[in-house]
């Protein structure tokens, strides 16, 4: 008697508990996220076996920012319905977030697996590829039928050292998106990157004129002016850059650089320091301070950057030769 009365009292506290996760999910589709969260937390309360309320406050953390949580939840959701897309696409997603590459890779490979025609999922797949070098994955996984996805093929060829490749592909892809500013920094990127300086000025002017907060092309239109020589227009267009991403170590270098060329020591060197507050493990800032003190004839001060900038590049990869403003995360769930 007593055992049946158990089971009786497991199956009601069970029975409750799906209740619960289930007004959970329709106060969630219902945008009342709070009430949400109570019905899914006092649902687990009662069975911690409850798929619909793991999932669902899955959900809530990772649209929250609280990917920790999110992975925590969507973990134990998998390993009740291990076949679950949203759950494996969203496990993918906060580990992303969390920058782990290589099990956001296994979660999203799964997740494609599983609905191979989503296409936020294989952009994110994509992405993740691309920033672990398997650009041949990447390529074979995308179709340039979105913006995002050019943007992500662009990328993915331009890293493996396909420029020819890249330049094609941004070409095609900024006729068919013309509003793109994205697409004309890229292209614009791929001029200057083959030494067409004055094709790259009218794209990246075109891309500012789209969007004047698209932050990289100031930087890239700083990176035409270094190269040819012109220092001062360098140094204003990666001033207004550095206005707009202000820790971007690609923009601190090239105005520390272009200020350094234009006799402007001491305003170079507190570029520099800035630079360092932003990436203190990056070999480059470390370089460039060398040469910079080499110039203001502190050689002592200049030996000892040149011997960091060793140390550092024996201890850290190989820097991305693609702008950061320009690199994709691709198909992130919003």
């Amino acid at each position: 008697m007593i055992g049946l009365a158990l089971m009786l009292c497991a199956a009601a506290f069970g029975q409750q508990a799906a209740e619960l996760a289930a007004a959970g999910v329709r106060e969630l589709e219902a945008g009342n996220v709070q009430a949400a969260r109570r019905a899914f937390e006092e649902s687990l309360r009662l069975d911690a076996k409850q798929y619909e309320a793991l999932s669902g406050l899955g959900f809530i953390h990772y649209s929250q920012g609280s990917f920790e949580q999110a992975k925590d939840r969507l973990e134990k959701a998998i390993a009740l319905r291990p076949n679950s897309f949203q759950s494996r696409f969203l496990l993918g997603a906060s580990l992303v977030q969390l920058d782990d590459a290589e099990g956001a890779i296994v979660q999203l490979k799964r997740a494609v697996a599983l609905q191979a025609s989503h296409s936020d999922a294989r952009k994110l797949l994509a992405s993740q590829y691309v920033r672990t070098r398997r650009y041949r994955e990447a390529v074979a996984l995308l179709q340039p039928a979105d913006e995002e996805s050019c943007l992500l093929l662009i990328e993915a060829r331009q890293a493996s050292g396909d420029s020819a490749g890249a330049l094609r592909l941004a070409t095609q892809a900024a006729q068919r998106y013309p509003r793109s500013a994205q697409l004309a920094a890229w292209l614009g990127f791929q001029m200057q990157f083959a030494g067409r300086y004055e094709e790259a000025r009218k794209l990246l002017l075109r891309s500012i004129e789209l969007d004047s907060s698209f932050a990289v092309a100031y930087q890239l239109l700083g990176e035409v002016f270094l190269k040819e020589e012109q220092y001062a227009e360098a140094s204003q267009w990666f001033a207004r850059a550095v206005e707009k991403m202000p820790e971007d170590v690609e923009t601190l270098l090239g105005y520390g650089r272009a200020l350094a060329l234009s006799g402007k020591l001491s305003e170079a060197e507190a570029v520099l320091e800035q630079a360092v507050k932003a990436a203190p493990k990056d070999a480059r800032v470390q370089l460039q301070l060398s040469r910079l003190y080499f110039q203001m004839g502190d050689e002592g001060r200049a030996r000892a950057a040149a011997v960091r900038s060793v140390e550092m590049r024996e201890a850290a990869p190989v820097a991305d030769t693609v702008p950061a403003g320009l690199r994709s995360r691709g198909g992130t769930p919003r």
